[in-house]
């Protein structure tokens, strides 16, 4: 399947202007551009009025069009997501318990991989929370290097093993996409051995390979810049962080020395709406996570461990000082793109890139860039 895409996308990437395949109506998209011109924008170092997006996990699942048995988090959902054409890949890293990358969401392994096959307690139920479903973190590479990815339906085995960071970048190097990735990483651990692969792995990786890191992570640039000198950053602001860290003085230091950082506002004029505002003030590109239930019930998500579900509502955060309310969410309206665009985001991370690209180009977000050729 890929060979074809691979073809089909160097086509649509050469002509002059997509309107020759796909009608007048797509006559404004530009063709597709280098993983360094994409990264650019994406870091607004490069400036476009358009809103970019990151496919989060890859292109995988329900929402390919070509393909939706490929699971998440794997090589083929990152050359699906490059062969399409998009912005930027969005992958999650997590740790061995002796210091090897992989790709991986959740924490655990039941929801994803077959490692019941290989540890005692059955194939993991995440509605139950029964079964084989232990930590990436407690496994070694050799263990982890066994285990395969299911389908995204759980029905049974895919075809895509459990994939290491260093066999991305190998599939990235030799395969020559063209499309940028940030990682998605929890430790400073994480940060610095990526950032010593991708020096290794990826000729001019520093162009073309980031990282999102969390502000309780790394309060300042100057603490992530000493850890890492080959890969771009985006700093990321959740709400429940406030009772964490001083989220004001963490803003004022990226805010000074970057130009794209993610600010999840959750509804008008909820928590963090301030620095969203003065970020979009400043001139920063402003990203968001776009919240698409991921769950098997209507308005679910799975848990961090796997384990089924919470909702958005669970979240809801109440920010204290001094033991009295300073603020509260009471919506999250982050699934819905109106909302999206209506903040202002210039950088969404999403489940569903289609429609994503599609809603964008209709309400002209999307003048100057691919916009898909997918229906």
């Amino acid at each position: 399947m890929f060979d074809y895409l691979g073809h089909f996308r160097h086509a649509v990437c050469t002509l002059t202007g997509a309107a020759a395949l796909f009608g007048a109506h797509q006559a404004s998209a530009a063709t597709c551009q280098t993983a360094a011109y994409q990264m650019d924008e994406i870091m607004n170092t490069r400036a476009t009025n358009d809103t970019l997006f990151l496919a989060h996990r890859g292109n995988w699942g329900q929402y390919n069009r070509n393909d939706n048995s490929i699971p998440e988090n794997s090589i083929a959902a990152g050359a699906s997501a490059n062969a399409d054409c998009m912005d930027g890949i969005e992958y999650d890293v997590k740790e061995s318990k002796d210091g090897v990358l992989y790709l991986m969401h959740d924490f655990n392994l039941g929801r994803t991989t077959d490692v019941y096959r290989f540890e005692p307690g059955g194939k993991y139920d995440p509605i139950r929370d029964r079964g084989a479903n232990p930590a990436v973190s407690s496994m070694t590479a050799t263990q982890l290097d066994r285990l395969t990815l299911l389908l995204p339906n759980r029905s049974g085995l895919s075809d895509q093993r459990l994939p290491r960071v260093s066999k991305v970048l190998q599939t990235y190097t030799g395969d020559r996409w063209s499309t940028p990735i940030i990682f998605d990483t929890k430790t400073t651990s994480a940060v610095r051995m990526l950032d010593d692969l991708v020096k290794g792995l990826v000729p001019d990786g520093g162009r073309v390979m980031g990282v999102k890191v969390n502000a309780t992570l790394y309060p300042t640039p100057q603490s992530f810049w000493r850890q890492s000198r080959n890969l771009k950053v985006i700093p990321v602001f959740t709400t429940n962080m406030l009772g964490k860290i001083s989220v004001a003085d963490a803003f004022n230091a990226w805010s000074s020395r970057v130009k794209t950082m993610e600010i999840n506002v959750k509804q008008s004029g909820g928590l963090l709406s301030y620095q969203k505002d003065e970020a979009l003030r400043k001139g920063i590109r402003v990203g968001v996570f776009q919240a698409i239930p991921d769950g098997p019930n209507p308005n679910t998500f799975y848990k961090n461990t796997g384990a089924c579900c919470y909702k958005l509502s669970d979240l809801y955060y109440t920010y204290y000082v001094n033991r009295q309310v300073a603020g509260r969410d009471t919506d999250d309206r982050r699934g819905e793109m109106p909302f999206l665009v209506q903040q202002r985001f210039g950088l969404i991370t999403t489940d569903d890139p289609h429609g994503t690209v599609r809603y964008l180009s209709r309400a002209g977000k999307r003048q100057n860039h691919f916009q898909g050729y997918w229906g």
